[in-house]
């Protein structure tokens, strides 16, 4: 019983023991699982783990974002837009500018215009009272409601009048419209000629023979077709602004009426900011006629013709001579004049020889009152000549032809006026100079 239970108890310790390391060996193993786990897991963590952040290395991809090199393509396309831009804008700019420039050097100051017509239309002069000298009748002033009212007479200034007794004159700076309407003997369809001899005087100073400091104040003549008074409708044709400072100057226009009635406008005023105290256009000889053929090429009477020149400072001795230059081509024209009335054609070119020496004579500016008068009856002298022969001059520049009684008439009768004024002025000028 003894012996059973000591084995017993050996049994005990034996499965005691054998439990314990079991416990410990599991344990041991358990320790070393946890070891390897732990191994493991450091290896995971340092080692492996980098691995996929080194694959985030596509975060790396983020240099994808060089990947905006697309984007940075772009960049470059707009520099060409810069250029191309900058090019187009570049040349129009300049092509413009460039036209600009020859514009203004073709147009500059401003074009001159093409020559204006013969002075003469063709048939008879369809105005009434053309010359002024039945004062204002068959005239009208545009948006005035009363007529002409300022004239000049050859008595007291004939400077002023291109020939006959009288000429019109305006005075104001706004502009003024002289007009004159026909509604009888138009044919619509046809084209018609309207034009004037005018003259400017505009001048800070009182010498009526001279504009001093002239300003903008000019004068141009006009047609309507329609029979209208506004020069600023469609239907009406205007030659462009002459300023004939002192001096007298054919302008003419043409225009085919579009109805059975069609007006003549003559149109003065300032077309700048420089008024001085006078400003004078000065108008006579207006006509109103048939334009010749389109077909027949018009002679240029303004290219071929001399004009009045520019004045120069008085000198009685030289207004003398120049009396004495003008009263002998006078002498001469009306002994060839003669001539050409008779039938001799071949004296043209030595009768207009004279006569553009008269339209070359001098004029003189500060003329004393002493010698006023003689330097009047020595310019009517000229005036008068050149405004009473120019239907003969034109008929030259034709190439000469009939001269019909009625022109040898008035251009006879003009050259005797001429003298009958500067010979006594001849004289007059002569004692003052004894001599």
């Amino acid at each position: 019983m003894k012996n059973l239970t000591h084995v017993a108890i050996i049994c005990c310790l034996f499965l005691l023991f054998g439990c314990q390391e079991e416990s410990v060996t599991e344990v041991a193993e358990a320790t070393e699982v946890v070891v390897e786990a732990e191994a493991a897991t450091e290896t995971a963590v340092p080692i492996d783990t980098p691995v996929p952040t080194a694959t985030i290395v596509p975060t790396n991809t983020a240099v994808p974002t060089a990947t905006m090199s697309p984007t940075a393509s772009p960049t470059p396309t707009t520099e060409p837009t810069v250029p191309n831009t900058a090019t187009p804008t570049a040349s129009p700019t300049l092509e413009p500018t460039e036209t600009a420039v020859s514009a203004t050097a073709t147009t500059a100051a401003p074009p001159p215009p093409p020559p204006p017509p013969a002075p003469a239309p063709s048939g008879a002069n369809l105005l009434n009272n053309p010359s002024f000298e039945l004062g204002n009748a068959s005239w009208e002033v545009q948006n005035s409601g009363v007529s002409i009212q300022s004239f000049y007479t050859a008595a007291d200034n004939p400077q002023f009048v291109h020939s006959g007794q009288q000429a019109a004159f305006n005075f104001r700076t706004n502009r003024t419209v002289y007009f004159q309407r026909i509604s009888s003997g138009i044919t619509p369809g046809t084209t018609y000629r309207a034009g004037v001899w005018v003259k400017i005087w505009s001048s800070s100073g009182e010498n009526r023979a001279l504009s001093e400091n002239p300003g903008d104040f000019g004068a141009q003549v006009c047609i309507n077709t329609a029979g209208e008074s506004d020069p600023n409708l469609e239907t009406s044709f205007c030659t462009g602004i002459v300023r004939p400072l002192d001096s007298w100057q054919f302008i003419s226009v043409d225009g085919t009426a579009s109805t059975d009635r069609i007006t003549i406008l003559l149109v003065s005023g300032a077309y700048g900011p420089n008024t001085p105290t006078h400003n004078e256009a000065i108008w006579d000889n207006a006509t109103l006629g048939l334009a010749p053929s389109a077909a027949t090429p018009t002679p240029d009477p303004v290219a071929s013709q001399p004009v009045r020149p520019q004045p120069v400072t008085f000198n009685a001795t030289a207004l003398r001579d120049s009396m004495n230059s003008v009263r002998s081509s006078i002498e001469q024209a009306g002994g060839l004049l003669d001539r050409l009335f008779n039938g001799q054609g071949g004296t043209c070119a030595e009768y207009q020889g004279y006569y553009d020496d008269a339209i070359r004579s001098a004029i003189y500016a500060g003329v004393p009152d002493d010698w006023a008068g003689i330097y009047n009856d020595y310019i009517f002298a000229v005036e008068n000549i050149i405004s009473t022969n120019e239907t003969i001059d034109f008929l030259c520049d034709q190439g000469g032809g009939v001269v019909t009684s009625l022109n040898y008439g008035v251009s006879r009768a003009g050259i005797n006026d001429s003298l009958n004024r500067l010979i006594p002025a001849v004289e007059a000028a002569n004692a003052k100079l004894g001599g």
